[in-house]
């Protein structure tokens, strides 16, 4: 299975296309606590632990660590939020290939060429290895990483004349 990911500071964006065709889509929240939640009723209760550091999805917490920074790209909440996301979409737990994105300013460098030391520490930060306490988590197989917006415009690129422009505005998720 094949999941586009948007890996955005505020939401975590999946998409993907079911076997009949039909493309699916899911919006998780980033809003994790640096510890283990406690259970109330029936709610179920995602904790996780990740490099040894014990993380719980808590949408009122306000303790959530911040996700608004580039260096959420490359964090251990980012893993735990993607491997959220994925558990809460529907898809059944599996391996999985992932295309995610970076900020344009950490795809490319100075000289607009793939920064591929970013590239490589974005990939390697999704092969962790994470726990569900008392869950099973996806597997990660293969990871692609491509510029944030770019790929939104890649068709219309290709139908534009050599002497028109394309603006992409990213207005991020709704939250």
């Amino acid at each position: 299975m094949l999941v586009f990911i948007d890996d955005g500071s505020t939401n975590i964006k999946l998409q993907w296309q079911e076997s009949d065709g039909t493309i699916k889509q899911h919006i998780s929240p980033n809003s994790f606590k640096r510890e283990w939640a406690v259970s109330f009723g029936d709610k179920k209760v995602f904790n996780y632990t990740l490099n040894g550091e014990q993380y719980s999805f808590d949408p009122i917490s306000p303790d959530a660590v911040v996700t608004t920074n580039i260096a959420w790209q490359y964090s251990d909440v980012n893993v735990v939020a993607v491997h959220h996301a994925l558990l809460t979409s529907g898809l059944p737990v599996s391996e999985v290939d992932i295309v995610c994105t970076l900020p344009l300013t950490e795809y490319y460098d100075r000289n607009n060429q793939p920064n591929t030391e970013n590239i490589e520490r974005k990939k390697a930060n999704f092969r962790k290895k994470i726990i569900l306490n008392g869950g099973d988590t996806f597997t990660i197989k293969d990871v692609k990483v491509m510029p944030e917006s770019i790929p939104a415009g890649y068709e219309a690129l290709q139908e534009l004349d050599e002497l028109d422009s394309l603006l992409i505005i990213d207005l991020g998720a709704p939250h």
